[in-house]
């Protein structure tokens, strides 16, 4: 398997991981493994997104390796429609409130999000599946 098909494939991996958890019965055990699976499947996501981008487009295309610039240029390589970018920063956002889940309330604001931000990694990971499929 090439790089970007490994980076894809971990993706996938923590998505479905994130899935799986996201349909136990809630309890704060639950939300905080959630909240740390959310973590790795944004992580992966935005990466495998760097290396389609990076193999389809030529690496001279990346100015910037953030996740948030990755989002912008999702949306640039047709990856991501504006709305889905849109979302994807809000999603990038609560990535980094993760450190944050101390605090109850936070930790259930975010958690109550987990659900969409998943089914918007699972479109992320389909059009870069479709994007690297294309003759």
């Amino acid at each position: 398997m090439d790089k970007v098909g490994r980076k894809l494939d971990n993706a996938r991996q923590a998505l479905a991981r994130l899935q799986e958890v996201l349909e136990r019965p809630v309890d704060d055990v639950v939300r905080d493994s959630a909240i740390l699976r959310f973590t790795l499947a944004t992580e992966t996501v935005w990466k495998a997104a760097r290396s389609v981008i990076a193999d389809q487009m030529g690496a001279e295309r990346l100015n910037s390796a953030s996740p948030k610039a990755m989002v912008r240029e999702s949306q640039i390589a047709g990856l991501l429609t504006e709305e889905q970018a849109e979302a994807a920063i809000e999603m990038m956002n609560d990535r980094n409130l993760t450190v944050h889940t101390y605090d109850e309330e936070k930790a259930n604001e975010l958690f109550s999000r987990l659900p969409a931000h998943s089914a918007l990694i699972e479109a992320w990971i389909l059009a870069m599946q479709s994007a690297i499929t294309r003759p």
